[in-house]
């Protein structure tokens, strides 16, 4: 796979009465990974663009997500090859 990727780090903070419900949503979306989850009911998550799914899509979703208060973008980064854009998204991780 070849073409543009978009990286997203985000911090998206859950109401507590729904936050297993609206993690499991976040978590289901397409490029969407969580990597983190605080005692309170925030989580840490990325967002990376996939052939049919956008990263910038996939943060609208998530602030659309029922038990989701906000989203805050964290990070972002734009590379033009595959391994730069995995590199990039291991650097997230750590």
């Amino acid at each position: 796979m070849s073409g543009e990727y978009n990286i997203c780090s985000l911090v998206v903070h859950l109401a507590p009465a729904r936050a297993d419900e609206a993690a499991r949503a976040v978590a289901a979306l397409p490029g969407v990974e969580i990597h983190g989850r605080t005692a309170d009911s925030r989580l840490v998550v990325t967002a990376v663009d996939l052939p049919d799914a956008r990263a910038f899509d996939q943060i609208a979703e998530i602030h659309r997500t029922p038990g989701v208060v906000a989203a805050s973008l964290v990070y972002h980064a734009f590379e033009t090859d595959e391994s730069s854009a995995r590199s990039a998204q291991t650097a997230i991780q750590n």
